[in-house]
C-alpha cells in the first residue's frame, strides 16, 4: 500500500488492535506499508481524551489545598476562590497546574494498554485510540480544513516536516495535498499563505508554478507583520515558561477599548499587575504605528534603563496594532527594552486583571459610545478616578495607594496622573459632563 494514500477505517481497526496488543509502532507501520512518523501522527491526531471529575471541576493540582482569596474584585467575598461558584479560578489565577500524566507523553501516547488506567490513584485525564471515533474524529478534521483553521506550532511544524521534503523533491502541492489529505489539515491556498510569510523551510523559489506568477498587490500595504511570525516565541505558552524561570518579574498587561466600530480614535489601554494602576492613552486609530510611537514618547521621557525596569513583560492580545512585536520590545537604535507575549486567539481571560478593569472605564463611557471629541485629559481623569478607588481586592487600598517606586512615581508625573480624593471619586457618565 502506498505510504501517502489517506488511512482507512480498516487500517485503523488494526492499529488500535496493534496498541492493545502491545506492538511497536514501527511493527504496525510495517504490517500496513506505512512509515512510523505516520502512524505515530495518526495516533496524537485521532485519539479521545476522557476528561476526569476534578474536585469543583477544577483542572488543577492544588484545587483540593488551595487557600487563595480575592483573586477578583468581587466585594466583601471571604471564600476560597477555589470554592466560587461565579468564577472558575483556573482561569485567572497564576499558580494554576494541570493535572498531566508523564506516561501519555510517550509511546504508545494512549492509556489504553497502562496499568495503572483502572486504578483508584490515577487521577489524571485518559486518552484511548479507538477507531470507530479515530476515523470520525479525522472526517470531521477534514471537513473543518476546508472552512479554514488556526495552527498551533506544533502543527504548523508538523505540516513543515510532511511538506517541505516533498516539496523539494520536485512534487506539487496539488500531488502532496492528494496523497497526504488525511495529514494535512489546511487547504492548498492556505499552504501557499503559509510558504508566502515564510512560515515553512521552503520558500516560493522551490515552487515551480509559483515562481511564473505576477505578484498581486497586497491589499493592506501596513500589515508588514504576518499573522504568524509575530508569535514565535511570543506565545502564552512561552510566557508561562517565561515567568517560570523569572517568578519575581513584574508583568504588564496591555489591550485597547473601542468606541464605534470604525476608523476613529481608540483606548491604549496598560495595567501594572504589581499594583492595578492603569494607563488610559487616546491614539488616534487602531494602527501599529500609534502604539510604537506611545513606547518611543515613554522611552525617551522616562530613559531605556527606568523604561525596563517599569515594562520588563508585557502580556497582550493579537490585535492587529500589537503585530509588530520587534519595533515594540526595541527601541529605534536596537536596544532592547521590554518583552511582548501574545494570548491565545480569542482567550481574553489569559489577561483577567485589564479585562475586569475595562469594566471601570464603561461605567463613565458605556459600550456603544464614541471616543470621538475626547481629549487625552478627559482619558488620564477616567484613569485618577479609577486608580483611586479602594478595592477589596487589593486587601482595601486603591491603586494609587500601592505606588511606592521612584519609577512609577516618574511614570506618573510624565503622564500627569495624580490620585483624586476618597470621597470624589466619581465613576459615572456625570465625570465627563462639562
Amino acid at each position: 500500500m502506498s505510504n501517502y494514500n489517506r488511512i482507512t477505517f480498516k487500517e485503523r481497526v488494526r492499529i488500535e488492535a496493534g496498541i492493545y496488543a502491545h506492538e511497536s509502532f514501527s511493527r504496525i507501520a510495517e504490517d500496513l506499508g506505512r512509515s512510523t512518523s505516520s502512524i505515530i501522527r495518526e495516533v496524537k491526531q485521532n485519539r479521545i481524551k476522557v476528561k476526569m471529575p476534578y474536585v469543583m471541576g477544577r483542572d488543577c493540582i492544588y484545587t483540593s489545598t488551595c487557600a487563595k482569596k480575592n483573586m477578583c474584585d468581587e466585594e466583601f467575598c471571604d471564600r476560597k476562590c477555589r470554592l466560587c461558584l461565579k468564577v472558575d479560578c483556573t482561569k485567572i489565577c497564576d499558580r494554576v497546574k494541570n493535572h498531566e500524566c508523564p506516561k501519555y507523553l510517550k509511546p504508545p501516547f494512549v492509556c489504553s494498554t497502562c496499568s495503572e488506567k483502572n486504578k483508584k490513584k490515577c487521577i489524571y485525564d485518559k486518552y484511548y485510540y479507538i477507531a470507530e471515533k479515530a476515523d470520525a474524529k479525522a472526517k470531521a478534521t477534514r471537513s473543518e480544513s476546508r472552512e479554514g483553521i488556526r495552527l498551533t506550532q506544533e502543527e504548523l511544524q508538523t505540516l513543515d516536516e510532511i511538506l517541505s521534503p516533498l516539496i523539494r523533491q520536485g512534487q506539487p502541492l496539488s500531488h502532496i495535498c492528494n496523497t497526504h489529505a488525511d495529514e494535512i489539515k489546511v487547504s492548498e491556498r492556505s499552504i501557499y499563505n503559509y510558504i508566502e510569510a515564510g512560515e515553512l523551510t521552503v520558500s516560493n523559489l522551490d515552487l515551480r508554478r509559483k515562481v511564473k506568477y505576477k505578484r498581486r498587490r497586497k491589499k493592506n500595504a501596513e500589515i508588514k507583520c504576518n499573522k504568524f511570525n509575530y508569535r514565535k516565541g511570543r506565545t502564552f505558552e512561552d510566557f508561562k515558561m517565561y515567568m517560570e524561570e523569572h517568578p519575581d518579574t513584574p508583568v504588564v498587561e496591555m489591550d485597547t477599548v473601542r468606541g464605534l466600530r470604525t476608523k476613529e480614535q481608540v483606548l491604549l489601554t496598560i495595567m501594572f499587575n504589581t499594583n492595578s494602576v492603569m494607563l488610559m492613552i487616546l491614539i488616534e486609530d487602531e494602527s501599529m504605528d500609534e502604539v510604537i510611537a506611545v513606547f518611543d514618547k515613554l522611552t525617551k521621557a522616562l530613559g531605556i534603563r527606568r523604561f525596563r525596569k517599569l515594562f520588563p513583560v508585557i502580556l497582550t492580545d493579537n490585535g492587529r496594532c500589537f503585530k509588530n512585536a520587534l519595533e515594540l520590545e526595541y527601541t529605534k537604535n536596537g536596544s532592547p527594552r521590554t518583552k511582548i507575549f501574545y494570548c491565545d486567539p480569542q482567550a481574553s481571560w489569559q489577561k483577567p486583571h485589564i479585562e475586569k478593569n475595562h469594566e471601570y472605564i464603561r461605567y463613565v463611557i458605556p459600550r456603544g459610545n464614541t471616543f470621538k471629541g475626547y481629549t487625552q485629559e478627559d482619558m488620564t481623569l477616567i484613569a485618577n478616578h479609577i486608580n483611586s478607588t479602594i478595592r477589596a481586592g487589593l486587601n482595601y487600598k486603591s491603586p494609587y495607594d500601592l505606588v511606592e517606586t521612584e519609577d512609577m512615581k516618574k511614570l506618573l508625573e510624565v503622564l500627569n496622573m495624580s490620585p483624586v480624593a476618597a470621597d470624589d471619586v466619581c465613576l459615572s457618565p456625570k465625570l465627563l459632563r462639562k
